[in-house]
Order: C-alpha cells, then structure tokens, then sequence
C-alpha cells in the first residue's frame, strides 16, 4: 500500500515537472562543418534567448565534453521576463575543437540551465 501511495507522488511530481515551463527560450546559429552556415573560428557566434522570468543572470559558453566554462559572456545582468537579448561570443577562434553549449545562471532562484537548440560544434 504504502509502494503504491509513493509510486501516485512520484507520477505527480513527474507530471508537474514536464508541465512546469522552461527557464528560456533560445535561438541562435547552430553551425556543423556539414552545414556550413558560418565558421565560428572566423566569424563571431551570435545568438539570442529570452528568459521567461524577472532575474539577474550569468551567461557563458561550456564544453559539453568537460562542462568547464571557457568564456563568460556577461555576469550579473538584469533580465525581464520575456525581454529578448542578444549576445555574441569572440573567442571561437582561440577554443579548441569540440561540442560547446551555452550556459545560464539564474541567481535569484538558484538554478542553471543551458540554452535550448544552441550549441557550436568546433572542429
């Protein structure tokens, strides 16, 4: 009786986590070599998230394989919900090869996510 009241919590808790809406909503360039859109290590990476709440946040681009940062594009920035920025990352050129994402620290509530759909896979 008991495994079965525990198992009904853990289907709702699950099920209001899937409901709950994400953090932000990105889009940017995704570039592939296969693709060909743009060459980070040429040209500047650029894209744009909107968050979905009023906080201060720190954004910065990580390697998905070591999840270190390897550039921190802004900190402490002042967000409004819903209230698009635009952002652009340099250093491409000087990185090395490999999958990075970018990452963004909420500070008033605690919590990091990644952006959605943005990632540069540098080869």
């Amino acid at each position: 009786m008991v495994l079965a009241i525990a198992v009904a919590v853990a289907l709702l808790v699950a099920q209001q986590l899937k409901n709950k809406p994400p953090l932000i909503d990105g889009e940017g360039v995704v570039w592939h070599p296969a693709v060909g859109l743009i060459d980070p290590r040429t040209q500047p990476v650029r894209f744009s998230f909107y968050a979905r709440y009023d906080d201060r946040i720190d954004v910065s681009i990580v390697s998905e394989q070591t999840g270190r940062t390897v550039a921190t594009l802004e900190r402490d920035l002042s967000v409004r919900p819903f209230e698009r920025r635009y952002f652009h990352w340099l250093g491409a050129a000087g990185a090395r090869p490999g999958f990075y994402e970018v990452r963004v620290h909420f500070a008033r509530l605690d919590r990091t996510t990644l952006v959605p759909a943005i990632s540069f896979d540098l080869r």
